[in-house]
């Protein structure tokens, strides 16, 4: 394990490098967080999917998007499209120290749509898996506990970020940052091309299953996949515990072990 910073000097990102065996072939994945709250419920399940990934003789980096967690920027300016860029640069970074020519993403909730972003606009993505991605960024603004921390706080004092700004589970979600979640909608975006995607979802979702139908007709090699696991990612419990449902980990594993084969 090697941690490590990476990228533009002016904004370097944190990561994790997790290098494969050395017998073991050539292949490797980024891993894409959710945000918020979410992101500090999926710390241990990440950590566990390394772990097994890794096992399985996969490379894997994990990493903080710019403005969040260990890498540096102002969470103020953050932006979808400079996280999805984010995602791109670990791409690049992982080719590098793994010396790979083309690597696989999964991403949990908003990384997924990031993965997914991220994965249009290069060639060197062999395969993407979505894990419990959001099918629409509005009902997940909706489903957040938010408290007001913009403009000026209760004490009167002034608040480093803009007017409007919410936080939810430690993290500052921006004006900006929630109109462009809210403009996210997974159900209404065209195909990948020819990117293999697995939609990996632990409740019976219905609107993935009409995504990867309406992707496969037009000819994207798309796979949804209902696996029934416990756990809520919205959701805290009241203890504070940290999600680690296990069938749906093995099966991101077994997707990225496969390779996107059917």
């Amino acid at each position: 394990m090697n941690p490590f910073y990476f990228g533009d000097s002016a904004r370097p990102l944190f990561g994790v490098y997790h290098p494969a065996p050395p017998a073991d072939p050539g292949r490797g994945v980024v891993l894409c967080y959710p945000v918020g709250g979410e992101y500090l419920r999926a710390h241990r399940a990440f950590r566990q999917l390394t772990n097994l990934l890794v096992r399985a003789g996969l490379h894997v980096l994990r990493f903080d998007y710019s403005g969040t967690g260990d890498s540096a920027g102002d969470p103020v300016t953050a932006s979808l499209e400079a996280w999805a860029e984010d995602v791109g640069t670990a791409i690049g970074e992982l080719r590098d120290s793994a010396g790979l020519e083309h690597v696989s993403l999964a991403g949990l909730r908003l990384g997924g749509l990031l993965a997914l972003q991220a994965a249009r606009k290069r060639g060197d993505v062999e395969h993407v898996v979505m894990w419990d991605p959001l099918p629409r960024g509005a009902e997940y603004m909706e489903s957040l506990e938010r408290v007001p921390v913009g403009g000026r706080l209760e004490d009167g004092g002034p608040s480093p970020f803009p007017a409007g700004t919410v936080g939810s589970g430690g993290f500052p979600f921006t004006p900006r940052i929630q109109e462009e979640i809210r403009e996210l909608d997974l159900t209404a975006q065209e195909a990948p091309g020819r990117i293999p995607v697995d939609l990996l979802s632990s409740r019976d979702e219905p609107r993935l299953g009409e995504v990867a139908r309406r992707w496969s007709e037009a000819g994207a090699p798309v796979h949804y996949r209902h696996i029934p696991s416990e756990g809520d990612w919205a959701k805290g419990d009241r203890f504070g515990s940290a999600l680690i449902p296990q069938a749906i980990i093995q099966g991101v594993v077994q997707r990225l072990v496969e390779g996107g084969a059917r």
